[in-house]
C-alpha cells in the first residue's frame, strides 16, 4: 500500500477524507454503480471488484505517485463508515487539476460534498500550491453545481473532453491562495 498522499488524511467537524485503500474495493463498487452516479457522472464500467481495484488504482494511486493528489476516500469522522469520494484529478483537457466528488445516495443533501469539497480546496492551495481548479458536471446535475458555487467556482464556457462526448458544465476557482 502508498503511504498517504500528502495533506491526508484530513479531519473536518464532520469527516475524514483519507488515500483510497484495496479495502474499499468493495465500497467503491457500489458507489460508481448507484443510480444517482452512473446519471450525472457516468458510468465507469466498475461491474466486479477486479474492476473496482483498477479504479483505486487509476483513480488514486497512480495519480497520488504521479501528481500527489487523486481521489480519496470520505468517511465519517464518528463511525468510520464510508460515505464517498473526493479529491483531484488532472485532465490534460482542462487547465487546472479537476475538483471531483460523489456521495452515496444516503448521504446527499446534508452538506457532506461542500466539506469534503471545501477541505479539498484548502489541500489544492496550501498542500499543493495549485493556483486553480477546475470542475466539470453534467448539464442536469445542480446539486453539484449548486456546491461549486458554494465553493466559490465559477461557471464558464462548457467543454467537451472528449470528441464524439457530449459537453459538460465547466467551473473553475483560480484564487487558491487565498483560501
Amino acid at each position: 500500500m502508498l503511504p498517504e498522499p500528502s495533506g491526508l488524511p484530513v479531519e473536518t467537524t464532520r469527516l475524514l477524507i483519507r488515500g483510497m485503500r484495496t479495502d474499499d474495493a468493495a465500497f467503491i463498487l457500489e458507489l460508481l454503480n448507484e443510480p444517482d452516479f452512473l446519471a450525472n457522472i457516468g458510468d465507469k464500467k466498475v461491474r466486479t471488484m477486479e474492476d473496482a481495484l483498477g479504479y483505486i488504482q487509476s483513480a488514486g494511486w497512480d495519480n497520488y505517485e504521479r501528481f500527489g493528489f487523486g481521489m480519496n476516500t470520505v468517511e465519517l469522522a464518528d463511525s468510520s463508515a464510508r460515505i464517498g469520494i473526493c479529491g483531484l484529478l488532472r485532465r490534460d483537457e482542462l487547465p487546472y487539476p479537476d475538483l471531483g466528488f460523489a456521495f452515496l445516495g444516503a448521504f446527499h443533501g446534508r452538506g457532506f460534498a461542500t466539506e469534503a469539497a471545501g477541505r479539498m480546496l484548502a489541500i489544492a492551495g496550501s498542500i499543493h500550491l495549485l493556483p486553480g481548479v477546475s470542475a466539470i458536471t453534467s448539464h442536469h446535475n445542480e446539486a453539484s453545481a449548486r456546491v461549486l458555487r458554494k465553493l466559490g467556482l465559477k461557471e464558464g464556457e462548457h467543454v467537451q473532453l472528449q470528441q464524439g462526448n457530449s459537453t459538460l458544465r465547466y467551473f473553475e476557482r483560480s484564487d487558491l491562495q487565498t483560501v
